[in-house]
């Protein structure tokens, strides 16, 4: 079957495909890459428009995951320096962790009940595969902070 397509203000053109597996839109702003996620056969532009804020106010839920991090930065840091090899990441504070990560990754998630975005953080992805994701939910708020790899 032919995939489908819907075009939206904020993520240009988007495919789907409509025997409802699972589809994926990507692009790089900057050095920061944007992918949106989503199941099902259809997706529509209302749904996107649940999910764009996270593009198009990038910086202010920046802002927003940096903060949650820093409301328990003493437990992320060290479950971020928590892996073989963390001595060769660049030293940092607990003072100095949230603004020295680098936000590398936006996955996007319209139409999910629990999950809207999510920010992934890392202090060199070159070093190391761990990040630190900021989750917020489909209300725009952050629900988790957590240590991934």
């Amino acid at each position: 079957m032919t995939p489908h397509t819907l075009t939206h203000p904020v993520f240009g053109t988007v495919e789907f495909d409509p025997a409802g597996r699972s589809c994926q839109w990507e692009t790089t702003t900057g050095t920061v890459r944007v992918d949106l996620t989503f199941d099902g056969a259809t997706i529509c532009a209302a749904t996107l428009d649940q999910v764009a804020p996270f593009v198009t106010e990038l910086a202010a839920f920046d802002t927003r995951a940096r903060a949650a991090i820093e409301d328990d930065v003493d437990a992320v840091l060290d479950d971020y320096l928590d892996f073989d090899g963390a001595e060769a990441l660049p030293h940092t504070t607990p003072d100095a962790f949230p603004a020295a990560l680098r936000l590398v990754r936006v996955g996007l998630y319209p139409g999910d009940p629990e999950t809207g975005a999510v920010f992934d953080y890392t202090l060199d992805p070159h070093l190391t595969d761990h990040l630190v994701a900021v989750r917020f939910g489909p209300g725009r708020t952050v629900d988790d902070v957590a240590v991934e790899s």
